[in-house]
């Protein structure tokens, strides 16, 4: 078994840090004796979803973030293929707002960054979710919600945030999310591992 794992845009959206979310990822995969590649995808590439596993998209500044939309959004049925296929789609942070071209969630820009530390549960592991918000956009829709927050701003201004659809997850949080929270990458590994059976 590899897994196969593509990296968007790694050197304009890596705000804060993101890439952690991969280097948390393939730490573990590697505890795990779970054989695994890691594509960067420039913004020059083509990019061929259904070849990969794992797709991550992190933080950015906003000039990146229009140019990705830009690109991104001529893989629209592309991407809605690979979601239907049950791989998985990680989108952290500021990168949510990238993706209004698949109208599968909304999202509004709020007038001031929302900055603060972030305490969650969630159905998909046990235990806590910590991570941090330093953010303008935020989901506002009030279904398929990923995190249960005990401390900052959700969708809509509620305590539940996030989006989930199929395996495709979009969060606001950043930490990096995954390197803060082994029991969440321990899911995806499961989940990975599940997809491959």
């Amino acid at each position: 078994m590899t897994i196969n794992i593509a990296h968007l845009f790694p050197d304009e959206l890596n705000l804060y840090g993101e890439n952690g979310n991969i280097k948390a990822l393939t730490y573990m995969l590697k505890n795990n004796q779970i054989d695994y590649t890691v594509t960067n995808i420039n913004m020059t590439d083509e990019i061929d979803f259904l070849k990969y596993d794992f797709v991550y998209i992190g933080s950015g500044r906003d000039k990146y973030l229009t140019k990705a939309q830009t690109i991104l959004s001529k893989y629209r049925e592309d991407i809605l293929t690979y979601l239907k296929k049950d791989k998985i789609f990680l989108i952290t942070g500021n990168a949510l707002s990238i993706f209004n071209f698949l109208n599968l969630y909304e999202f509004e820009l709020l007038p001031n960054y929302q900055v603060g530390n972030i305490t969650a549960t969630t159905s998909l592991c046990n235990g806590k979710i910590k991570g941090f918000q330093n953010t303008q956009y935020l989901i506002t829709s009030t279904d398929n919600l990923l995190f249960n927050l005990e401390q900052g701003i959700g969708n809509n201004k509620t305590m539940l945030e996030g989006y989930k659809y199929h395996n495709l997850y979009v969060t606001s949080l950043i930490g990096p999310i995954l390197a803060l929270n082994d029991n969440l990458t321990k899911y995806f590994i499961d989940t990975l591992k599940s997809n491959q059976n």
